[in-house]
């Protein structure tokens, strides 16, 4: 029976429960595991594996990227999360590559309704004054009544929605082909990103790298965001333009951002984004729940079957478009 099951790769920085999560769904699949990017490559030669189950592992080993994708066996790539700007470009007609799109949409969107309600409830402030001893009473803002714009309107957006909205917020859904929502007051289409920007209080960028996005948050993008507006980042790094951030805050144009991404990771020292008053960061953790590979695993395990059976996998990403 194992001559029939696909020859599998996975590599994470602990993979043994999770070969163990998957042998118990498959219990004959040849599978092979690596805890290092540097011990891909000599898998791949030895192995020769049909599929290839990929985490990055936070090390500072470069991402076996090009090992992968000019190995002639692998025939389809799962990646651990939604983004896959760390494969482009690829050629479909050699691999097909899945993503993790909605594993992490819960605690992303739960992510973002704090990052509002810290803002707005201005717990910021209160932080600076209880390090101070300081007590300085003053009046809560309600999140009820303002307006969020969601750039990049997918699984993710959509749950962020349908927080905020619990929460009284108007939801403005910007995506590349608008369709109407439960969870948004309005979804336009990409075309109309400008008046988005300018009628909302909160502007979440949760959209994925590509060509098209990179640096999409310029200067003259910024200008066009509302007075005051808190900009909140747990997509790419690379799609807002930091420099012309760190202008926007320090300016007054912008009144605050909540970043969880970043141009270079970890964020360096020297970076202005640490000492900026109005400005929060946390270190690329919005999309990591307790036990999130289990359930990147199961997704895994899910389109596992559908691989053997020879049926459509679910979440395959088109590189044109970057999901």
């Amino acid at each position: 029976m194992n001559k029939a099951l696909p020859k599998t790769l996975l590599f994470q920085a602990e993979p043994e429960p999770l070969a163990r999560q998957i042998l118990t769904k498959v219990p004959e699949l040849p599978l092979v595991t690596v805890d290092s990017h540097d011990a891909v490559p000599d898998a791949l030669d030895a192995q020769k594996p049909e599929i290839v189950f990929a985490f990055k592992i936070g090390k500072s080993e470069p991402f076996p990227r090009e090992a992968i994708l000019c190995c002639d066996s692998v025939k389809w790539i799962q990646a651990s999360g939604a983004g896959v700007d760390h494969w482009t470009p690829w050629d479909t007609n050699k691999v097909t590559i899945t993503n993790a799109s909605g594993i992490h949409a819960e605690v992303m969107a739960q992510y973002t309704l704090w990052a509002i309600l810290n803002h707005r409830l201005g717990f910021p402030r209160m932080a600076r004054n209880q390090s101070k001893s300081l007590w300085d009473k003053k009046l809560l803002v309600s999140a009820a009544g303002a307006t969020l714009a969601v750039i990049g309107f997918g699984r993710i957006g959509v749950e962020v929605g349908r927080l905020a909205k619990a929460v009284g917020l108007k939801v403005i859904g910007v995506r590349a082909h608008p369709k109407p929502s439960e969870h948004a007051d309005e979804v336009v289409g990409t075309d109309r990103l400008h008046d988005a920007l300018g009628k909302a209080d909160f502007v979440l960028n949760v959209l994925p790298l590509t060509e098209e996005t990179r640096g999409l948050f310029n200067a003259e993008v910024i200008a066009t965001m509302k007075p005051g507006a808190c900009l909140i980042n747990t997509g790419r790094g690379h799609i807002v333009e930091e420099n012309a951030l760190v202008a926007a805050i320090e300016s007054g144009r912008l009144g605050a951002a909540v970043l969880d991404v970043f141009a270079t990771e970890p964020l360096p020292p020297e970076s202005p984004l640490w000492t900026l008053e109005n400005v929060v960061i946390t270190p690329h953790t919005a999309g990591d729940m307790i036990d999130w590979e289990d359930d990147v695993t199961n997704l895994f395990c899910n389109n596992l079957e559908r691989w053997i059976k020879g049926e459509a996998l679910a979440n395959i990403v088109d590189p044109a478009r970057g999901y």
